[in-house]
């Protein structure tokens, strides 16, 4: 299997020492409206949430560029607020020991976020020249994964609940396989799974005469059956 020009992932590290990998965009835009919500408070919030909407539609080297740059325009912009201190004597109740600590620590961490991915060359790896030695373009979320195969393993779960483990392993196999290019259910088909099986015989599974689990049977000669259906007359405990 030839190795891939640049995997995408979620945020784990496992692989980005091995090859180029691309970090999805739309989960770098979940973690920052995490820390900024969708209604930040400040100017300086709601600028950095609208960059980071915009960073999921870059898609050149050029537009990569461009968001750097307004990225960098931001931060020269807001400078002042991002750096503003709050001292223990302004809010004791969160000093926690702390002469001062980051006013914003939300918006400074939603920030570095970016930066450090950049540095990283995982933030544009899909669009770096480098790296698009096939002329591209590649892809830069992993929505082609989680809505595709993955949404559909976890439906057939969903609809198979109670499985054993192994069992669900196999219904997983089977669901990617049949989302294959051109699946052959059919070939894997052997003559031996069209012999029939004979079962065992089923024994007598009703209750053991002198057992506890046997039916008390009416004393010989006394008639003992009531239909019910029977009309009755009278008063329970009262003799007419």
């Amino acid at each position: 299997m030839p190795a891939p020009d640049v995997p995408i992932t979620d945020g784990l590290r496992g692989a980005e020492s091995a090859c180029n990998v691309q970090r999805c965009l739309v989960h770098v835009l979940r973690n920052t409206r995490v820390d900024l919500t969708n209604r930040p408070k400040s100017e300086a919030g709601g600028e950095l949430l609208g960059l980071a909407r915009r960073l999921v539609r870059v898609t050149t080297a050029d537009e990569d560029a461009a968001w750097l740059k307004e990225l960098n325009d931001w931060h020269g912009r807001h400078d002042d607020h991002f750096k503003e201190r709050t001292t223990a004597k302004q809010d004791p109740m969160h000093a926690r020991g702390r002469k001062w600590r980051r006013t914003h620590e939300r918006l400074r961490r939603a920030h570095f976020r970016l930066v450090r991915l950049n540095r990283a060359g995982v933030l544009f790896a899909f669009c770096d020249p480098a790296v698009l030695k096939s002329g591209g373009p590649l892809p830069s979320t992993t929505n082609q994964l989680k809505g595709g195969v993955n949404a559909v393993v976890k439906r057939a779960l969903d609809h198979h609940r109670g499985l054993s483990e192994e069992h669900m392993r196999r219904c997983c196999e089977w669901t990617v396989y049949m989302l294959t290019e051109q699946p052959g259910p059919m070939a894997l088909v052997t003559p031996e799974h069209r012999r029939t099986r004979k079962g065992k015989p089923v024994g007598n599974d009703g209750p053991m005469p002198g057992t506890m689990t046997a039916v008390q049977e009416p004393t010989d000669g006394v008639d003992a059956y009531e239909s019910g259906f029977g009309i009755r007359k009278g008063w329970v405990g009262r003799s007419t």
